[in-house]
This record gives structure tokens, sequence and C-alpha cells, in this order.
């Protein structure tokens, strides 16, 4: 898509703003480098220092807390430093306030083109549906569709809208729906809420539209659907379509991933929802000392049979990051694979190299990783020596007859989007990538950002 001559010249202001960040954030770690090296430090001292005294207690939680300490010191002497050098703190401002002015002109420029897409889209033609219906979860992400009036806006628009009560069926209202006529099914709740229409909407080969108004709602943000503006999903009646892949794990749909071993035995903990952190912490602190043992789960790569491992994770299509906070994105839905991480062994080392990785990218060169292994193929099997085995399917606890089978279902799901289509996560700002389409936006025309 080509756009105006507007957004060049913003987009050129921004690629020039860019490379002066660069440049001055060089020269002034050049002229500052113990001041960085001070800051350097700090931050691995209160990243190690917190992972001890999150998963540890005793001997090695007290070594957290040294180590804690040491950064809040190191800190303290940068600030010292800055006190004493005050064109140090004026470089700092400058560089920041470029940093804010760019992050506002990326923030314009992925608005107006997003804005524009949509507009191109809907004079394409998209295609209005005669028995709409949306389904809504109105407890889910803290009432987030109630408080954005969803099933008034939907009425408004032609939509019929059915309720969810405590104790309903999701899978059984869609159902329901399909019998009532519906040629396309919305849905607004948790991952798990779509997983359900998703499942009716396949087997009737019928549209399905999606409204971010899970708590999470991991499968919303890879689709470009933002929480803030979820009303703005409403525009999926009246989009365009993508065929997007799901999963099929032992008869139930999985849109994003499915999780063996340490995370499955934290959120299988009766005191998961209300205690999140302390039971992760001992979960992880039992994993680290000894006490808890890997997990006995079953499966095989590159020929070999494994028989214990501390986490499995099948992703619907490759994350390409992983986060601190949360699993990470996709770029793609439709690349027709599962992506498959197993750790075998959890020590301190290992978490230490994967605090340094933070990129599934960087994960590939893992020969320094021996514990870690991760391919991708379109089945996978997982088997455990008890009959029934607790399962996180895409963040809730669900339970499964031994062996549990994940296929992938390329492009299965028919997905209705706003006119605009499928919109990848914003990515980093400051990117070499987001530098590049910069560049191809300010000399040929816009492009995604």
């Amino acid at each position: 898509m080509r756009i105006g001559t507007k957004w060049r010249l913003v987009a050129t202001v921004a690629l020039v703003l860019y490379g002066a960040l660069v440049l001055g954030v060089v020269w002034w770690l050049a002229h500052n480098i113990l001041f960085a090296l001070f800051l350097g430090i700090a931050t691995g001292c209160f990243v190690y220092g917190g992972w001890l005294i999150f998963t540890s207690s005793g001997k090695r939680a007290r070594k957290g807390y040294l180590f804690a300490g040491m950064s809040l010191a190191l800190v303290g002497v940068a600030v010292m430093y800055l006190a004493r050098h005050a064109d140090v703190l004026r470089g700092i401002i400058v560089v920041a306030a470029a940093a804010a002015l760019y992050l506002l002109l990326l923030t314009a420029l992925r608005k107006y083109y997003w804005s524009q897409a949509r507009t191109l889209g809907q004079q394409e033609g998209h295609m209005w549906f005669a028995h709409p219906f949306l389904i809504v979860n109105p407890k889910s992400g803290d009432g987030r569709a109630i408080r954005a009036h969803i099933p008034e806006l939907a009425q408004d628009m032609g939509i019929k809208v059915l309720l969810t009560k405590k104790g309903d069926d999701v899978e059984a209202l869609a159902r329901r729906a399909v019998a009532q006529g519906a040629d396309v099914l919305g849905v607004s709740g948790g991952d798990g809420s779509l997983g359900a229409v998703a499942k009716v909407a396949i087997e009737h080969d019928l549209p399905m539209v999606v409204l971010p108004g899970g708590t999470r709602c991991h499968f919303a943000r890879d689709i470009g659907l933002s929480p803030k503006r979820i009303a703005d999903a409403l525009q999926g009646f009246f989009g365009v379509e993508r065929r997007v892949d799901v999963a099929n794990m032992n008869g139930r749909i999985v849109l994003n991933n499915v999780s063996f071993g340490l995370y499955a035995d934290i959120i299988d903990n009766p005191d998961y929802r209300d205690h999140k952190h302390e039971v992760s912490r001992r979960t992880l602190r039992a994993l680290l000392d000894g006490a808890k043992h890997p997990y006995r789960l079953q499966f095989r790569y590159k020929g070999h049979q494994f028989y214990e491992a501390v986490q499995i994770l099948i992703g619907v299509n490759r994350y390409t990051t992983l986060d601190v906070f949360e699993l990470g994105h996709r770029e793609r839905l439709d690349e027709g694979v599962l992506q498959i991480t197993a750790v075998t062994n959890l020590d301190d080392a290992l978490v230490a190299k994967l605090l340094r990785v933070m990129s599934v990218d960087r994960l590939r060169g893992k020969s320094a990783l021996p514990d870690v292994h991760q391919w991708t193929a379109p089945k996978f099997i997982v088997s455990a020596i008890s009959s029934q085995i607790v399962v996180g399917v895409d963040g809730e606890r669900e339970e499964y007859t031994s062996p549990v089978t994940i296929t992938l279902m390329p492009r299965a799901l028919r997905l209705y989007v706003p006119a605009e289509g499928v919109r990848g996560r914003a990515k980093n700002p400051f990117s070499a990538f987001i530098a590049g389409r910069l560049w191809r936006g300010a000399v040929h025309g816009g492009t995604g950002l």
C-alpha cells in the first residue's frame, strides 16, 4: 500500500531522529564509559539477585539479597557521579527528550498507516452477514466488554448478542447460535472461550470474529487487536477473511499454546489464583533445591526417547520472543508448524543463560544450552506414567488422558478481522527492523510498522 507525501515526510523526520539517537547514544557512552559500566553491572546484579530471592531460601536467598544490595550501591555511585557532572545529566535529558519525540512520531505513523489500510480495504468491499451472533462473557477481563458497552454497540449494528452466565457452556451457546441460523460467530472473552467457539466454527465452516475481552488476550493481540480498543474489533463483522492455523489436542481446539510440566504444575495448585507469585516461587524453589525432580513426561526428539522434562511448551506457530512477564508473541498465525520447546533440566546456570538470551531467535544457536531443545513439527505426542495428565491449555488448567496428541490444523479457522487485515504486534521501536521500515516508507511510500 502506498500513501501520501505527508506520511513520507514524517517517516523521514522519524528516521533522521532515529539516526541521531543512535549516534548520540554511542557518543555519550564513549565519553561516559564508567557511568555506563556501573549501570550495566548494577542491572546484572539486580536481575540475578532477584532470581535467587524469588526461587530460594536460606543461603541462596541471602546471596540474592547481597547481589540486590550491590546493585543499589552501584546505582548510588552512578547518582553521585551524575551529581558531580551536570553535563552528563544534561546529555541524558536531551537523549530522553529526543527518544520521546521519536516515539510520538512512530505512534502517529502507525495509527495513520493502519487507518488508511482500513479505508482501502473497505473501498475494495467487505462481506455483510445476514445472521451475525456475538457471545460475550461479561465477567472476563474484569468486565472489559461491559465497560465498553459492547452488547449495546453490537445490537445497534444488528448483531444478536448472547451473554454468558455463571456455569454456562460456551461451546453449547455457540451450537445454539448455529441452530438459530448464525452465519458468523463472534466471541468476547478469554482464550478458553475463544477456543470453544473456534471448535464450533471449524466444524460448521463458519467465520469467526474475535474481540479482545479476556484478561491477557494473547490470541487477539497476535492478530493486532488491542484490549484498550475493544469496540474497534467489532469492525471484524464487516472486515476481511484470513485463514489461520489452530491445533487439535485430543479433540480440544488450541489457539495459542500447550504447556506440560512446570507451568501446568503451578496452575494445578489450588492456591494459584489468589497467590500466583508465591505458588510459582515455591514450585521453582522445589525444583532448584532438588526437593522436586523433573516431571515424568515422555516424548521423542531426533530419534531419541526422553523420559523426563522440566517444561514442554508447544506453540501453534513460532513464538519469536521470550519475555519475563509473558511468553511472547507470534509473527505469523499461518506458518503451518508447531513449535516445540523442551527444557529437560533446570539449574541456576541455565536460568542465567536464558535471562541473557531473552529471544527465541537466539535460542536457535543453542549449542551452549544442552538442556533446551527446540524444533518444529506438524504433530507432537506426550505421555506420562499416570493415566491422567494436567496440561496448561491457552493459559488454563485442564486434565487429559495420557497420551496427549497435538496435531496442527493448517488454515483451519476462518477468521474475520477489520478491513486492514491482520496486524503484526508492534516491534521494538528502536530495532533495526523499524529503522528498515522507516527507510522503505520514506523512500518508497507507506509500509506497516
